[in-house]
């Protein structure tokens, strides 16, 4: 019954529609207090323009820009808590599994996979390796350590991901709970040790266990399902080795002979 309905076009518009305009509440939303703080600025603006003396209008003019400036950083802040919660509550209940493509499950996971989209396109690239960022993660469900640095914003379905203590992610490494494989939606948590290093553009596959104080190099790809040992140092850059020892070293050429 669901597939038919998935598959009318009759159907189809006023869904989008109906969720397209959820997504522009959740947008309105985020930008409510900012839009507050910009109205008082407007105003005292407003009053110089009418009344106000040169060096007043250029001060009240300062006052609005800067104003706009630490407008953007409201919604920033706004939006990591709106959407981080939205995300998880709409995300309860959404266990690792397989699902059909026309099922209500893969429905709400579209849903708030657009509102993670908002996010990563409007709000994430804007605060990376801060707190806000753990906050936006921690919000959605991901169990993240201590002393996490994270410098990307690319952790979909964290609510599956752990992230022990001390651990790095490199900028614009993906790390995807999710795939889709013959018409299936698949989902599967990773899991990653603590002390660990994971360089960047990377890409961690879904049911993917790396252990404690790994080291994986910049544009390493792990595979679904696969389980890295503690201690295990992966490259995938030509010219670059582990010695024995553990530190990363230049490989040269042989020397010709004659």
């Amino acid at each position: 019954m669901f597939k038919k309905l998935s598959e009318s076009s009759l159907i189809q518009v006023p869904i989008t529609l109906i969720v397209y305009t959820f997504y522009g509440l959740v947008l309105g939303g985020s930008l409510y207090l900012s839009a507050i703080f910009l109205t008082f600025a407007f105003r005292r603006f407003g009053t110089s323009l009418t009344g106000g003396s040169g060096l007043s209008l250029y001060s009240d003019l300062l006052f609005l820009c800067l104003s706009a400036g630490l407008a953007f950083f409201l919604f920033y802040i706004t939006g990591v808590i709106l959407m981080g919660f939205l995300i998880r509550i709409m995300s309860l209940g959404v266990r690792p599994g397989s699902y059909e493509i026309a099922s209500p499950t893969v429905f709400r996971w579209l849903i708030y996979s657009g509102i993670y989209t908002m996010a990563t396109q409007l709000i994430l690239p804007m605060i990376p390796i801060s707190f806000f960022s753990l906050l936006f993660f921690r919000i959605i469900g991901c169990r993240i350590g201590r002393n996490v640095r994270l410098n990307s914003f690319m952790l979909n379905d964290a609510y599956l991901l752990e992230i022990g203590d001390n651990v790095t992610i490199g900028g614009q490494t993906d790390i995807s709970c999710h795939l889709f494989e013959n018409n299936k939606l698949i989902l599967m948590p990773i899991k990653i040790g603590s002390e660990t290093l994971i360089g960047a553009h990377c890409y961690i596959s879904p049911g993917v266990t790396i252990g404690k104080r790994c080291t994986i190099g910049l544009n390493s790809y792990i595979r679904r399902g696969k389980t890295i040992k503690d201690d295990t140092k992966l490259t995938s850059v030509a010219a670059v080795h582990f010695s024995t020892a553990g530190t990363l070293e230049k490989m040269h050429p042989p020397e010709k002979k004659g």
